[in-house]
Protein backbone atom coordinates (compact mmCIF):
# COMPACT_ATOMS: atom_id res chain seq x y z
CA UNK A 1 0.00 0.00 0.00
CA UNK A 2 1.20 3.58 -0.80
CA UNK A 3 1.83 5.93 2.03
CA UNK A 4 0.02 8.34 0.80
CA UNK A 5 -3.63 6.66 1.05
CA UNK A 6 -2.95 6.19 5.29
CA UNK A 7 -2.57 3.48 7.67
CA UNK A 8 -4.47 0.20 6.62
CA UNK A 9 -6.92 -1.09 8.64
CA UNK A 10 -6.20 -2.22 11.71
CA UNK A 11 -2.84 -0.76 12.18
CA UNK A 12 -3.50 2.00 14.45
CA UNK A 13 -5.20 -0.27 16.83
CA UNK A 14 -2.92 -0.74 20.36
CA UNK A 15 -1.76 -3.75 20.18
CA UNK A 16 -2.98 -6.45 22.86
CA UNK A 17 -0.58 -7.47 25.71
CA UNK A 18 -2.00 -11.13 26.58
CA UNK A 19 0.58 -13.81 26.61
CA UNK A 20 0.15 -16.11 23.03
CA UNK A 21 -1.66 -12.86 20.80
CA UNK A 22 1.96 -12.77 19.34
CA UNK A 23 0.85 -15.55 16.48
CA UNK A 24 -2.25 -13.58 16.17
CA UNK A 25 -0.60 -10.19 15.61
CA UNK A 26 1.61 -11.98 13.04
CA UNK A 27 -1.26 -13.60 11.09
CA UNK A 28 -3.17 -10.36 10.69
CA UNK A 29 0.04 -8.09 10.00
CA UNK A 30 0.18 -11.17 7.45
CA UNK A 31 -3.57 -10.32 6.14
CA UNK A 32 -3.22 -6.47 5.80
CA UNK A 33 0.16 -7.71 3.64
CA UNK A 34 -1.82 -9.71 1.49
CA UNK A 35 -4.56 -8.33 0.73
CA UNK A 36 -5.06 -6.42 -2.25
CA UNK A 37 -7.38 -4.43 -3.68
CA UNK A 38 -9.98 -7.34 -4.61
CA UNK A 39 -10.21 -8.26 -0.58
CA UNK A 40 -13.61 -6.75 0.92
CA UNK A 41 -12.67 -7.11 4.63
CA UNK A 42 -15.74 -5.40 5.70
CA UNK A 43 -19.37 -4.88 5.01
CA UNK A 44 -20.17 -1.70 2.58
CA UNK A 45 -22.72 -0.92 4.53
CA UNK A 46 -22.97 0.62 7.97
CA UNK A 47 -24.31 -1.50 10.68
CA UNK A 48 -27.81 0.94 10.79
CA UNK A 49 -28.77 0.05 7.62
CA UNK A 50 -32.10 -1.40 7.04
CA UNK A 51 -30.17 -4.94 5.32
CA UNK A 52 -27.94 -4.76 8.09
CA UNK A 53 -29.98 -4.31 10.80
CA UNK A 54 -32.98 -7.04 10.37
CA UNK A 55 -30.03 -9.96 10.22
CA UNK A 56 -27.89 -8.45 13.51
CA UNK A 57 -27.55 -11.21 16.12
CA UNK A 58 -25.43 -9.77 18.13
CA UNK A 59 -22.05 -6.86 18.51
CA UNK A 60 -19.41 -8.36 17.35
CA UNK A 61 -16.83 -8.76 20.58
CA UNK A 62 -13.78 -8.36 18.44
CA UNK A 63 -14.40 -5.36 16.30
CA UNK A 64 -17.00 -2.42 16.58
CA UNK A 65 -19.46 -4.01 14.05
CA UNK A 66 -22.08 -6.68 14.09
CA UNK A 67 -22.49 -10.44 13.62
CA UNK A 68 -24.80 -11.25 11.48
CA UNK A 69 -26.91 -14.20 9.94
CA UNK A 70 -25.26 -14.97 6.59
CA UNK A 71 -27.70 -14.47 4.48
CA UNK A 72 -26.41 -17.72 2.15
CA UNK A 73 -28.02 -19.92 4.39
CA UNK A 74 -27.47 -23.39 5.02
CA UNK A 75 -26.98 -26.44 4.96
CA UNK A 76 -23.97 -24.55 6.76
CA UNK A 77 -25.20 -22.41 9.27
CA UNK A 78 -23.14 -19.05 9.88
CA UNK A 79 -22.65 -15.41 11.57
CA UNK A 80 -20.45 -13.38 10.09
CA UNK A 81 -18.69 -9.92 11.38
CA UNK A 82 -19.32 -6.89 9.45
CA UNK A 83 -16.27 -4.99 10.22
CA UNK A 84 -13.89 -7.97 10.25
CA UNK A 85 -12.91 -11.04 8.09
CA UNK A 86 -14.47 -13.13 11.26
CA UNK A 87 -16.94 -16.25 10.68
CA UNK A 88 -18.31 -17.94 13.55
CA UNK A 89 -19.59 -21.47 12.33
CA UNK A 90 -23.04 -23.03 14.16
CA UNK A 91 -22.73 -26.90 14.59
CA UNK A 92 -23.12 -28.90 12.14
CA UNK A 93 -26.42 -30.60 14.37
CA UNK A 94 -28.19 -27.24 13.19
CA UNK A 95 -31.06 -28.01 10.77
CA UNK A 96 -32.62 -24.39 9.78
CA UNK A 97 -31.99 -20.56 11.63
CA UNK A 98 -34.62 -18.43 11.57
CA UNK A 99 -34.01 -14.59 12.84
CA UNK A 100 -36.79 -13.53 15.41
CA UNK A 101 -38.43 -9.69 15.09
CA UNK A 102 -38.15 -10.07 19.02
CA UNK A 103 -34.97 -8.23 19.82
CA UNK A 104 -32.72 -8.70 23.38
CA UNK A 105 -33.40 -5.63 25.57
CA UNK A 106 -29.28 -4.95 25.91
CA UNK A 107 -27.86 -5.29 23.02
CA UNK A 108 -30.77 -4.48 20.51
CA UNK A 109 -29.93 -7.66 18.55
CA UNK A 110 -32.46 -9.76 17.42
CA UNK A 111 -32.90 -13.29 18.85
CA UNK A 112 -32.66 -16.68 16.81
CA UNK A 113 -35.13 -19.72 16.83
CA UNK A 114 -32.43 -22.53 16.39
CA UNK A 115 -33.92 -25.89 15.39
CA UNK A 116 -31.66 -29.06 15.46
CA UNK A 117 -31.59 -32.37 13.19
CA UNK A 118 -33.75 -34.82 14.89
CA UNK A 119 -31.87 -36.70 17.68
CA UNK A 120 -28.70 -34.09 17.19
CA UNK A 121 -29.50 -31.62 20.03
CA UNK A 122 -26.79 -30.67 22.60
CA UNK A 123 -29.67 -29.66 24.81
CA UNK A 124 -31.35 -32.49 26.18
CA UNK A 125 -35.04 -32.68 25.64
CA UNK A 126 -35.17 -29.53 23.15
CA UNK A 127 -35.01 -29.84 19.48
CA UNK A 128 -36.36 -25.97 19.06
CA UNK A 129 -33.86 -23.35 20.85
CA UNK A 130 -34.14 -19.89 21.23
CA UNK A 131 -31.60 -17.67 21.46
CA UNK A 132 -30.14 -13.93 22.23
CA UNK A 133 -26.45 -15.04 21.20
CA UNK A 134 -24.29 -12.25 22.48
CA UNK A 135 -24.92 -13.40 25.71
CA UNK A 136 -25.72 -17.41 25.22
CA UNK A 137 -22.78 -19.38 26.70
CA UNK A 138 -24.60 -22.69 25.58
CA UNK A 139 -24.31 -21.44 22.14
CA UNK A 140 -21.49 -19.83 22.18
CA UNK A 141 -19.72 -22.86 23.45
CA UNK A 142 -21.04 -24.94 20.31
CA UNK A 143 -19.28 -22.87 17.94
CA UNK A 144 -16.42 -22.77 16.22
CA UNK A 145 -14.17 -19.09 15.23
CA UNK A 146 -12.29 -18.81 12.41
CA UNK A 147 -10.59 -15.11 12.10
CA UNK A 148 -9.52 -13.54 8.24
CA UNK A 149 -7.09 -16.10 7.41
CA UNK A 150 -9.40 -19.03 7.17
CA UNK A 151 -10.99 -16.40 4.47
CA UNK A 152 -8.38 -16.30 2.38
CA UNK A 153 -7.08 -19.82 1.87
CA UNK A 154 -9.36 -21.21 -0.40
CA UNK A 155 -8.49 -17.87 -3.04
CA UNK A 156 -4.52 -19.40 -2.80
CA UNK A 157 -2.84 -20.83 -5.63
CA UNK A 158 -2.92 -20.43 -9.22
CA UNK A 159 -5.38 -20.73 -11.13
CA UNK A 160 -6.85 -23.01 -14.10
CA UNK A 161 -6.15 -26.79 -14.84
CA UNK A 162 -2.10 -26.45 -15.38
CA UNK A 163 -0.58 -29.47 -17.58
CA UNK A 164 1.69 -28.90 -20.67
CA UNK A 165 -0.45 -28.79 -23.54
CA UNK A 166 -0.41 -31.40 -26.19
CA UNK A 167 2.22 -33.67 -26.46
CA UNK A 168 3.45 -33.61 -30.43
CA UNK A 169 2.86 -37.30 -32.41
Amino acid sequence: PRPEFGPQPGEDKEPVAKPGDEEDEAKERSIRRMAGKNMVRECPHPDKHPLIAEMAVSPDPESDGVLILDPHLGPKWRLVSTREPTIVYLPKNVEKVTILDKKDEIFGSHMMSIEFKDGESPIVGKKKYTSCFAIDEVMQGLVRVHHGDERLRASGGRGGRGGRGRSGG
